[in-house]
């Protein structure tokens, strides 16, 4: 396994449909903002995911001081056979105080993986908003003026480098279509073991774009090179959150 370009895959950017933007502070007449980027747990943990597999990480969450928390992420080392953890902590938030608190510990943690570290380089942006209660809102016209100063402010930090891929989402229900691949070929890139019982392998289809799906360990035909035809690969959900499995492939002569 190439640590090293796992560590670049964990610190990659985000497409800009999966950050989020919040208001740090407001006008005195509070028609304009400044909008910082942030990440939701979720969007985290699918990194995770993608890059590491769902099986080969964890986290474990210590009260601190009674108002805190600190939250470990753990990463299989299978060169070491070890787990390597990394800790950061939150204070408990105002709204919901111990969830805001798990969720920003876990996020802080993440970024000590280098996950999303690069927002903190990014300035704010001054939109407009609206007041929605005690809070102040984001109009939904400023959507295009923040994807398009996040899109400047990725290339400024990461040069031409791509941000990660998302699974296109169908139109109609919302959901991952049950064939992101659409039954494309691919050439297998990596094997690896993840638990007893799947592989996870890297896949590189024919535009070059990298695809990670599991598969049954028992399936010992594939091997690193191995071209596979008519691939179905299927979304799931699993208490470590989604990942691809592979229901169906060809493999090519």
């Amino acid at each position: 396994m190439n640590y090293e370009g796992i560590i670049e895959k964990l610190k990659g950017p985000f497409n800009p449909q999966s950050v989020e933007w919040k208001i740090q502070v407001t006008t005195q007449d509070k028609a304009r903002g400044l909008a910082v980027p942030y990440l939701d747990a979720r969007a985290v943990q699918k990194r995770l995911d993608e890059v590491v597999g769902p099986f080969n990480w964890k986290n474990v969450y210590t009260l601190w001081h009674e108002k805190a928390q600190l939250c470990g992420i753990s990463i299989f080392y299978a060169e070491r056979n070890e787990w390597v953890t990394k800790f950061d902590g939150a204070e408990n938030s105002d709204i919901e105080p111990i969830k805001g608190g798990l969720s920003d510990s876990f996020k802080r943690a993440a970024s000590s993986w280098g996950i999303g570290r690069y927002l903190y380089d990014m300035d704010g942006v001054w939109v407009e908003i609206e007041q929605k209660g005690k809070s102040s809102a984001i109009k939904q016209n400023q959507n295009s003026k923040l994807e398009t100063e996040y899109n400047a402010a990725v290339k400024k930090i990461f040069g031409n480098k791509q941000a990660s891929p998302t699974v296109p989402q169908n139109t109609n229900t919302g959901q991952p279509p049950e064939n992101p691949a659409n039954a494309n070929d691919f050439k297998v890139n990596s094997v690896n073991p993840s638990g007893k019982t799947s592989q996870k392998l890297e896949l590189i289809d024919a535009k070059g774009e990298v695809v990670t799906a599991y598969i049954q360990a028992s399936d010992k035909s594939i091997t690193v090179g191995s071209r596979l035809r008519g691939v179905q690969i299927e979304r799931r959900n699993s208490e470590h959150g989604e990942f691809n499995l592979i229901k169906a492939y060809q493999l090519a002569a």
